[in-house]
């Protein structure tokens, strides 16, 4: 009789779930991964040859699926043996499972320490992207790595930073005999350019360049208050020049987001996504 798993849930290492499950020293001796029966809707219903990459190889291998409903009465994915002596797994270690295409029957297997490796390390790229062009191209690699569609992507790293960022100060540099405020760095830009698709946050009017992308400009808050998500807003240039021009009193919530500016005492609502959006908790699912 089959007996559903136990699922310990915890909190995730980076702000993405995902789903793990811990080998024993038998299925490792055997070659082979147990797959909990809380986990079989993902498989086939039927013994199956499947696609698994292993690691973050870009190729897939062929690797032969028994279902529960096989002469073993388990759920396995057999011909892993190698690769278990490759990662120096070992009795207790978790590996994670994803599941990229169930209808192509196509899954990734890695090493939860190499999984969490492998998102901070395109996390830390995204951060010190030198230009928004190969910003966009790493959230690009986020997505598919991630598994994700790029609106939850964006959400996701814009968030982070909001959650992780110092308050620092803005640093200055030098043009033509004078002194401008750095330009926000090239991942943010590229985050508020996918959240805000170029909509003003506090008018929302906005329009295509020639080259067809949105057009938008970025106001600092507090002019020497750096790059912290919370000190910067998406703007039209009329906006961008009351802000700089008017009598400007803004109005901040507990958390110390803009909610709202009167410009000469004209009050405007301030349109603040990570505010609207719903704010998932991220989880590790350990079946066992």
């Amino acid at each position: 009789m089959k007996q559903e798993a136990r699922i310990v849930r915890s909190e995730s290492e980076i702000n993405y779930s995902y789903a793990t499950i811990r080998l024993t020293q038998s299925r490792i001796d055997k070659g082979l991964i147990a797959v909990p029966v809380t986990l079989a809707k993902w498989f086939p219903d039927r013994n199956a040859d499947i696609q698994v990459y292993l690691n973050d190889s870009p190729i897939s291998q062929s690797k032969r699926y028994s279902s529960y409903n096989s002469s073993t009465g388990e759920c396995r994915i057999g011909g892993v043996r190698k690769w278990f002596e490759e990662n120096g797994l070992k009795n207790g270690d978790e590996i994670v499972v994803q599941f990229i295409d169930k209808d192509r029957l196509l899954y990734r297997l890695i090493p939860e320490k190499r999984f969490i490796a492998a998102t901070q390390k395109l996390q830390t790229a995204l951060d010190k992207s030198p230009d928004e062009s190969k910003a966009s191209k790493t959230l690009t690699e986020l997505c598919q790595w991630t598994n994700l569609e790029k609106d939850s992507v964006v959400l996701n790293e814009y968030r982070r930073l909001a959650a992780s960022s110092p308050h620092l100060g803005r640093q200055s540099v030098a043009r033509k005999a004078s002194r401008h405020g750095e330009s926000t760095p090239a991942n943010l830009r590229t985050l508020l350019g996918h959240l805000y698709q170029g909509h003003c946050q506090v008018c929302d009017f906005w329009f295509l360049k020639r080259n067809n992308e949105p057009y938008f400009e970025i106001h600092h808050l507090d002019a020497r208050g750096g790059h912290h998500p919370k000190n910067l807003v998406v703007v039209c240039g009329n906006c961008h020049n009351q802000f700089e021009y008017a009598d400007v009193a803004p109005e901040y919530n507990g958390e110390q987001w803009l909610i709202g500016v009167h410009f000469n005492e004209t009050l405007r609502r301030v349109n603040q996504i990570a505010l609207i959006a719903k704010m998932p908790s991220f989880s590790k699912e350990l079946f066992v």
